[in-house]
């Protein structure tokens, strides 16, 4: 058998072993060295506006990965509707690469506090701790204390979309009063006590007949017991040593026995 002929008929073999060579090369080369072969980049979609899930699966479908990043409350815009990304839609990105999704939080709100009895500062800092704005103040007489909060407007519980403002009513006191004995009080807390009671110190009257110490409060007008309407006046009556008598001195007491030996002659004999 000539040369020829063998040649011809090994061909086919020959051509069936190079194929398996070159099947057994790209396979291996798609298996350790994917990357090279398949393409790893993407351009990322745009998912703005969807939910946030549904956003999430958009990306999961071309190979990216959602991250939830800032919730923003936002007046029109619903909770959880994505209101930004980043990468930005159509970048092109390395398939399996984070994407931050800022969502909104809705409409940001809050519930008025209870505030009723409280103090005006009491109610300022519970309004504003809610995140709400402390508003202007008004007063109307009530059987609560003086200076306590009778109410808010809105009321305790009302959920309002924020910016909002609230505003509160103070107590001016009862419209009548009954007048406490202020009796043995020194004037200071007299005073104290009828500015909390809403009343006035109309004045104050001086007994100097009094053992009591200076300045004790001995009586009273109206007196105790009287119902005034909010606002009166109360005159006090105090007590207050009188001055000590005045000594004559060593020239008065010469010049008065000078006058006595002129007037009475006889006597100065």
């Amino acid at each position: 058998m000539n040369p020829r002929t063998i040649a011809r008929r090994a061909f086919p073999y020959l051509i069936v072993a190079v194929g398996g060579f070159l099947i057994a090369y790209v396979v291996l080369f798609f298996f350790f060295f994917p990357a090279q072969v398949l393409p790893d980049d993407g351009h990322i979609p745009r998912v703005v506006g969807m939910t946030y899930d549904a956003a999430s699966s958009a990306l999961e479908k071309v190979g990216f990965h959602a991250i939830k990043g800032q919730t923003r409350f936002h007046k029109t815009i619903a909770a959880d509707v994505v209101l930004e990304q980043d990468p930005p839609a159509g970048s092109l990105q390395k398939r399996g690469a984070d994407v931050t999704l800022a969502v909104s939080g809705g409409q940001a709100t809050a519930t008025v506090p209870e505030v009723a009895g409280s103090s005006q500062q009491q109610a300022k800092i519970a309004i504003e701790t809610a995140g709400l704005t402390f508003g202007t103040i008004s007063e109307q007489t009530s059987n609560l204390p003086r200076g306590a909060v009778i109410s808010s407007s809105p009321p305790a519980g009302t959920t309002l979309d924020l910016p909002a403002t609230v505003s509160i009513t103070l107590s001016q006191g009862p419209s009548t009063i009954q007048l406490p004995d202020f009796a043995g009080r020194t004037l200071a807390d007299a005073r104290s006590a009828l500015e909390q009671l809403g009343l006035h110190l109309g004045g104050t009257t001086r007994d100097t007949t009094s053992f009591m110490p200076e300045n004790t409060i001995l009586g009273q007008t109206p007196a105790a017991g009287a119902t005034v309407s909010a606002g009166s006046s109360v005159t006090l009556r105090l007590s207050r040593f009188p001055p000590p008598p005045r000594q004559p001195s060593s020239d008065t007491t010469h010049l008065d026995s000078l006058q006595n030996a002129l007037h009475f002659p006889g006597h100065a004999q």
